[in-house]
């Protein structure tokens, strides 16, 4: 129960499962639907989100909505940031800015 009432760490394991969930959702697209590899990361994907979303609803029971949203935001910037960068996407100076600025708004929100 310690670690789920740790108002860092376990955030942290959520943003991180939904961030897996969704870089292995996106894998998963380059599949065949339906095909053996599609359905285990389309199985995969699911069961990340699953913990995730499981997790953010005990995080809900300890902290309030208002912090936490934002900073359970930080899983999509995660996103952009890990998985943009590690397939070689396209980075332009405007989505450098609007990332550097997301998490500068996630940390004034957190301190609030």
């Amino acid at each position: 129960m310690e670690i789920i009432t740790n108002r860092v760490f376990f955030p942290m394991i959520v943003i991180m499962t939904n961030s897996f969930a969704q870089i292995l959702l996106k894998m998963g697209s380059g599949f065949i639907p339906l095909s053996a590899k599609w359905s285990l990361f389309l199985f995969l994907s699911l069961s990340f989100y699953f913990v995730s979303f499981f997790g953010y609803f005990l995080i809900l029971k300890f902290i309030d909505i208002s912090k936490i949203a934002p900073i359970m935001m930080v899983g999509t910037i995660s996103v952009i940031a890990i998985y943009g960068f590690w397939m070689g996407e396209s980075f332009n100076v405007k989505k450098l800015i609007g990332i550097v600025l997301a998490f500068i708004s996630v940390f004034l929100i957190s301190r609030s």
